[in-house]
């Protein structure tokens, strides 16, 4: 007797040499005439679901029978469905017996349900396949290219639906219509629908994206739904810069008219708040107001962005980025907000004097601890800082060329870390998941991830143990004096601790899991770093990362940038640059980047356009046209602020000074955005808390959480610290309340100090009867500031 195996095996080699071929039709009106293993087997799994994390694509597979995870492993899948279990998965002998069939379609006991009919053309494919002898060959569905018709945008005009082609380009030179066997994934179904076999079907006025995923590949596109046809032709806006014709060129094809501009006070109040953290005073809003110079906006924007406060909120946002994390920081612990001031200081002085953002960033990337310092100067300059730090609150460490402290940080964090921080912090691209598998909605692979960590493989950390025997000697001496001279019992705080960080010597690469084999270290979708002994790998890498040509470098920064003055990204989140992440105007970020590119870099610059733009300068208020849009700028979003912002602008309100307390000790009118320190003592911290200050401990810019939560709420109408400030004998509410202005002049004035404008009739009518009613003076001012802050009015930015 032969075994079943064998006689299934004996069958396939006879069907596979004596069956012909038969076409199956597609639900998009085209045939398949040879099924083949890559090209539709492997995108059916991956359309069926059957090989997703929840399912056979699961580390430990289900029930025994294990795929690969997105189908990236068509060897593997092909030995599981063909060989595995007896080959009981495939019956070439009689197709329709197959478990595989069986258990899809329900036939048979499934813990995954029902995947697809047994009359569907899915049914047909997986049948002709099995029915053809079930073969494989290797390669066959290697992609070239992978097209989408229509190729940028689908635009959806008069209700009507529009079908998605997907067009793979293979590697033998033959192209094919894959649309059916393509998943198609939408950010919003409210602007519109897609079928599985990618059928559009507009439903409101907006845009969203569209992505296209087949076996590894990705590809998208925005989905547009114009507004209804107007009766008025479109009107002609004016712009300011190329900013404003990109942002508009799009609108118009949406039939979307962007609302007036801001009027002064809106637009003062939106500027301070965004370069500052700060919030107008009364006198400085009315001047404004009267200015009848036409370029008052202009002067104004030069005005804040020349002022040491802006860059203070530039390094507050490059600490995030950079990963300032006060607890990270190496002991001794006293010195961790120290350590963190530092850092923050670092990078307000190189915005205050606008450094180029790629010299900025080089000189993150290459610290070295010694920067080119003889073992004596350097030691010196160690002491100083030590000196400084211990008396007061700024040190000279700003004057440093590079800042170490970022590499400092975490000593022990392994090289894939150390890799998805540069990415994010300075391409705006998240790897984390090709760590384990090939990225399911990007570009990289498991063997790229591993590459670009072994560029930091060879990053070296030294703790009082040098190399150098200069180095070493003037160390050794020095810990030596400060043993000497330290009181008893607190010999380890004395004792200098110096760390000199550099990158040099072969390092320790790390494997990829997937081969159990380190990659060459490579740059990200780039060639080989070649590194020679002694040299340091990270030079090299900052002048990939850096170049013009860097397809990421100068497109994330803008990006952040342009999020931070409107709230949302053109990618957005801001470190998701991926396939399946287009940008909301892919035109308008080019055309950024270019600029910024031709500029050498230039911050200020950039920052300037963007300001000038009358996109920036658009009212909040919409119009019919645009008061569903969400992310084409046709109109100023409303938006939280940040938790920085919160607590600035509410001093500002209340005319008081933050004191802050602890370790993170600061001169009296230092304030909350000057502060570099991730965490903080006292009642700030709760603050600070609520409103989504990020502790810095990822690379993810996931961490600022903005969203509204009933805490800030509480926070403002009845926080002990809040209404503290309200009886502050220096405030404004104790001031306004003893001097000699009118219940009108007092109502102008809280609303000028907390709103930024005068009272509308009606509020200033009821504002004074408020005050004429209050049991005194100061109880009505109080009443009325309290009313005011906790407005939304206030708390927003708009």
């Amino acid at each position: 007797m032969f075994s079943r195996r064998f006689v299934y095996a004996l069958a396939a080699c006879l069907v596979a040499t004596g069956v012909s071929r038969a076409d199956v039709d597609l639900p998009t009106g085209g045939k398949v005439k040879n099924v083949d293993f890559e090209r539709h087997i492997m995108g059916l799994v991956s359309k069926t679901g059957c090989n997703a994390g929840s399912c056979h694509g699961s580390f430990q597979g289900k029930n025994g029978f294990r795929l690969s995870l997105f189908g990236y492993e068509p060897s593997a899948d092909f030995a599981n469905l063909t060989r595995d279990n007896l080959g009981r998965r495939v019956n070439v002998v009689r197709p329709d017996e197959s478990l595989l069939l069986l258990k899809a379609t329900g036939q048979t006991q499934h813990d995954g349900g029902m995947r697809f009919s047994k009359d569907s053309w899915t049914y047909n494919v997986f049948r002709e396949w099995i029915r053809a002898g079930a073969k494989w060959e290797r390669g066959s569905g290697e992609i070239q290219e992978l097209t989408v018709s229509p190729s940028d945008f689908a635009l959806l005009t008069n209700a009507k639906p529009k079908q998605l082609t997907v067009t793979a380009i293979f590697t033998d030179g033959s192209r094919e219509d894959i649309t059916p066997f393509c998943d198609f994934k939408i950010t919003d179904d409210a602007i519109a629908t897609v079928s599985p076999f990618g059928l559009l079907t507009p439903r409101q006025p907006g845009d969203a994206g569209l992505t296209v995923l087949y076996r590894g590949s990705v590809k998208a596109i925005r989905v547009l739904v114009p507004s209804p046809a107007r009766n008025a032709a479109y009107p002609s806006v004016p712009e300011m810069n190329f900013v404003d014709t990109e942002v508009f060129a799009k609108l118009k094809m949406m039939n979307v008219v962007p609302s007036d501009l801001a009027s002064d006070e809106t637009f003062l109040r939106r500027l301070y708040i965004d370069a500052l953290a700060q919030l107008p005073a009364p006198d400085v809003v009315r001047a404004f107001v009267a200015d009848e110079d036409p370029q008052k906006r202009a002067k104004m924007i030069d005005k804040v962005l020349a002022d040491p406060l802006h860059a203070a909120v530039w390094a507050t946002k490059l600490s995030d980025i950079t990963g300032n994390n006060t607890q990270a920081l190496e002991n001794p612990q006293p010195t961790q907000p120290k350590r963190s001031q530092m850092w923050h200081d670092w990078l307000r002085k190189r915005v205050a004097e606008n450094a180029p953002y790629d010299q900025i960033v080089r000189d993150v990337l290459t610290a070295t601890s010694r920067d080119g310092q003889t073992p004596e100067e350097w030691i010196e300059f160690v002491k100083k800082i030590d000196e400084q730090s211990a008396k007061g609150f700024k040190t000279d460490y700003p004057d440093k060329k590079t800042l170490d402290l970022f590499w400092r940080r975490q000593q022990a964090v392994p090289a894939e870390q150390w890799g998805e921080k540069v990415a994010a912090a300075f391409l705006g691209v998240r790897l984390e998941c090709a760590q384990c598998h090939k990225h399911p909605t990007d570009r990289w692979t498991q063997d790229e991830y591993w590459a670009f960590a072994n560029v930091f493989a060879q990053v070296t950390f030294q703790n009082n143990q040098f190399s150098n025997p200069a180095v070493k000697k003037v160390v050794d001496a020095e810990n030596a004096a400060r043993r000497d001279s330290a009181p008893k019992g607190n010999n380890n705080n004395q004792i200098l601790l110096v760390r000199e960080m550099f990158g040099g010597g072969p390092g320790r690469a790390k494997p990829n899991p997937a081969t159990n084999k380190p990659p060459a270290p490579k740059v990200l979708g780039g060639s080989v770093l070649s590194v020679k002994p002694g040299e340091d790998a990270r030079v090299k890498l900052a002048d990939w990362l850096t170049a013009p040509e860097n397809p990421f470098f100068a497109k994330s920064f803008v990006n952040r940038v342009w999020a931070h003055y409107f709230g949302v990204g053109l990618v957005n989140p801001v470190d998701d640059f991926s396939l399946a992440n287009p940008p909301t105007n892919a035109r308008l970020l080019d055309a950024l980047a270019k600029d910024f590119i031709e500029s050498k870099f230039d911050i200020r610059k950039l920052e300037r356009t963007v300001l000038m733009s009358r996109t920036y300068q658009l009212s909040y208020a919409t119009n019919e046209s645009n008061k569903f849009d969400k992310n084409n700028f046709s109109h100023a979003f409303i938006r939280p602020l940040m938790a920085e912002q919160v607590v600035d602008v509410l001093n500002a309100a209340m005319g008081v000074e933050e004191k802050f307390t602890g370790q993170e000790e600061a001169p009296l009118g230092t304030k909350m955005v000057e502060l570099g320190s991730s965490r903080l003592n006292g009642n700030v911290a709760y603050a600070l808390r609520i409103f989504g200050r990020p502790p810095r401990t990822t690379a993810c810019d996931c961490e600022r959480a903005m969203e509204p939560a009933l805490p800030q709420t509480l926070f403002r109408m009845t926080d002990t610290a809040v209404l503290a400030k309200f009886t502050a004998g220096d405030g404004r509410v104790m001031a306004l309340a003893k001097g000699k202005l009118t219940n009108e002049e007092l109502a102008e004035e809280l609303f000028l100090a907390t709103l930024s404008r005068l009272p509308k009739a009606t509020e200033k009518a009821d504002a004074v009867q408020h005050l004429k009613d209050a049991k005194n003076r100061t109880a009505g001012v109080t009443d009325l500031m309290w009313a005011l802050v906790n407005t939304r009015e206030f708390i927003l930015n708009h």
